[in-house]
C-alpha cells in the first residue's frame, strides 16, 4: 500500500504513478476524441456539434466524481500515512454510497427536463434533436460515470496505480469498437454514439468492482456510519481537480452560446474541434498532478518536506515540457488537428485552424495552473486550492472571454483564452508564496480533526 511505501523520492517512484494515471487520462480522452471522429464522419459535422454541446453534462457527471473522489482519496492517504486503515475505509465506503445515491438523481432530473436542458447547453434548430436523444440515453449510465471514476482513483490510493490505466483501457477499446459498429455498421448515428459511450464506463467500472470486492485489494468496503463531517472536510480538496471538468462543461456553453450569439450556429463547429483537443491537452495536465498528489498526501503525512518538495519540482518539469511540446505542434501543425474533425473542404476549415492556433497558445499556463491547484490539494490547503480552482474556472477565464469578445465584436474571442489563463497563472504564484513561507505546520501535522 502506497502509505507504507519507505523509499526514498525518486525520479522512477514519481514517474510510477504519473504514468499510469496520465495514460489513464489520455485513454479517456482520446477515445472521447476518437467517439467525435465517428460521429463527424459517419454521420456529419452537425451531429459532431450536437454531441459537443452534449458534452458538458459528462462533465458534471466526471466533475461531481473527482469532486469527491479526490477529497476522499487526499483524506484516505493521510489516514494511511497515520496508520488508520479503519478510518480509510470507512471513508471510501461512505463515498461510494454518496455517489451511488447522487447518481440516481441526476438520471432522474435529466430525464424529466432533457429539452430543457438541451437548449440551455447551447442547442439550436439544427442541432436540438440529435442533442435531446444524446443526452436521454447517457443520463441511464450516471451511476456508471460517477462512481467508475471513483474506484478508478481509489486503487490508486491502494497501490495499484496500473489498474487505473487497464480500467480505462477497457472502457476506451469497448467504446471505440461499439461506437464504430453502431455508427457506420448499424447506423444509429448520435444515439450509438451516446450507447457506447455509457456501455463503456459500465465495463471500465465492473473492472474496479471486481477488484475491490473480489479480495485483491488492501482497502475493502467495511460498514460505516454517515459522517457529515467527514463528506465536507473532502469537498474542498477535490475542488481542484473537479473544476477542470466543471470549467470545460461551462467554457463549452459559454462558447456555444456566445457563438450562436455573435456569429450562428454553424460556428458551433470551430469550438467543437477546439474543444476535443482541450480534452486531451487538460487530461495530460491532469494526469501529472494527479501521478504527484497520492505521493505529496503521503510525504505530508509523514511530515517529509524534502518529498513534497521534490514531487512538485519534478512534476513541474513534467507539465512545462508537455506544455511546450503540445504548443508547438499546433502551432506548426494546426492543419492537421483540423482536419482529424472537420473535411479539408469545409467552408469553415480555414477558420477552425486560425481559431486553433490562437487558443493553443493558453495552454502554455493552463497546465502550470492546474499543477498548482493539485499541489494544493495534496498539501490538504484545501481553501487556496479553491480559490485558484474557481477563479480560474468560473471568473477569470469567462471574464477574459466575455470583455475581449465584446471589445473587438468577437475578433478576440479565441485568444482571449491566454489572458484568463494568465491572470490565472498570477493568482497560483501568490497563493504558492503564502502557503510556502507560512511557518505552520504541515496539515497532516496539526491536531487530529475529528472525521
Amino acid at each position: 500500500m502506497l502509505a507504507t511505501t519507505t523509499a526514498a523520492p525518486s525520479w522512477k517512484q514519481l514517474l510510477r504513478y504519473v504514468i499510469p494515471a496520465a495514460s489513464a487520462m489520455v485513454l479517456f480522452s482520446l477515445y472521447t476524441v476518437i467517439d467525435g471522429i465517428l460521429v463527424a464522419h459517419g454521420v456529419s459535422e452537425s451531429a459532431l456539434t450536437s454531441v459537443n454541446i452534449s458534452l458538458p453534462f459528462i462533465n458534471v457527471l466526471s466533475g461531481l466524481s473527482i469532486l469527491l473522489s479526490m477529497g476522499a482519496s487526499t483524506l484516505c492517504a493521510f489516514a494511511l500515512g497515520r496508520g488508520k486503515k479503519r478510518e480509510a475505509e470507512e471513508i471510501f465506503t461512505q463515498t461510494v454510497v454518496v455517489m451511488v445515491i447522487l447518481s440516481a438523481a441526476i438520471t432522474a432530473g435529466v430525464l424529466l427536463f432533457t429539452e430543457e436542458l438541451a437548449l440551455f447547453l447551447g442547442a439550436g434548430p439544427q442541432t436540438l434533436e440529435n442533442a435531446v436523444t444524446y443526452l436521454r440515453i447517457v443520463s441511464v449510465f450516471s451511476v456508471c460515470f460517477i462512481l467508475s471514476y471513483c474506484l478508478e482513483v481509489m486503487v490508486k490510493v491502494d497501490d495499484s496505480p496500473v489498474l487505473a490505466t487497464v480500467g480505462v483501457a477497457v472502457a476506451a477499446v469497448v467504446h471505440v469498437g461499439l461506437a464504430y459498429v453502431f455508427i457506420f455498421h448499424f447506423h444509429w448515428g448520435v444515439a450509438g454514439s451516446a450507447l457506447a459511450t455509457g456501455l463503456a464506463q459500465l465495463c471500465s467500472l465492473i473492472v474496479f468492482l471486481i477488484y475491490f470486492v473480489g479480495g485483491k485489494s488492501d482497502l475493502r468496503f467495511r460498514k460505516f456510519r454517515f459522517q457529515a463531517k467527514t463528506l465536507l472536510r473532502s469537498l474542498p480538496l477535490g475542488v481542484a481537480d473537479c473544476s477542470i471538468e466543471f470549467m470545460l462543461g461551462f467554457l463549452t456553453v459559454l462558447y456555444n452560446n456566445l457563438l450562436f450569439l455573435l456569429f450562428g450556429e454553424s460556428h458551433q463547429t470551430i469550438y467543437a474541434v477546439i474543444a476535443y483537443l482541450s480534452l486531451l491537452v487538460f487530461m495530460v495536465m491532469q494526469g501529472i498532478a494527479q501521478g504527484m498528489m497520492p505521493l505529496v498526501s503521503v510525504a505530508v503525512g509523514k511530515g517529509d518536506r524534502k518529498a513534497i518538495r521534490f514531487y512538485f519540482l519534478r512534476s513541474l518539469v513534467l507539465v512545462v515540457g508537455a506544455e511546450v511540446l503540445i504548443v508547438a505542434a499546433c502551432l506548426l501543425l494546426p492543419q492537421r488537428f483540423a482536419a482529424i474533425l472537420l473535411s479539408t473542404d469545409s467552408p469553415l476549415f480555414t477558420q477552425a485552424v486560425a481559431a486553433l492556433r490562437q487558443y493553443a497558445l493558453s495552454y502554455l499556463l493552463a497546465g502550470i495552473n492546474i499543477l498548482l491547484a493539485g499541489f494544493f490539494t495534496a498539501l490538504g490547503h484545501g481553501k487556496a486550492s479553491c480559490l485558484l480552482s474557481l477563479s480560474r474556472g468560473f471568473v477569470l477565464l469567462p471574464a477574459a472571454i466575455l470583455v475581449l469578445s465584446h471589445l473587438t465584436g468577437g475578433q478576440a474571442i479565441w485568444i482571449a483564452a491566454l489572458a484568463g489563463e494568465g491572470l490565472s497563472f498570477v493568482l497560483g504564484l501568490v497563493l504558492l508564496k503564502r502557503i510556502t513561507a507560512s511557518p505552520a505546520p504541515l496539515p497532516a501535522q496539526e491536531a487530529e480533526p475529528a472525521v
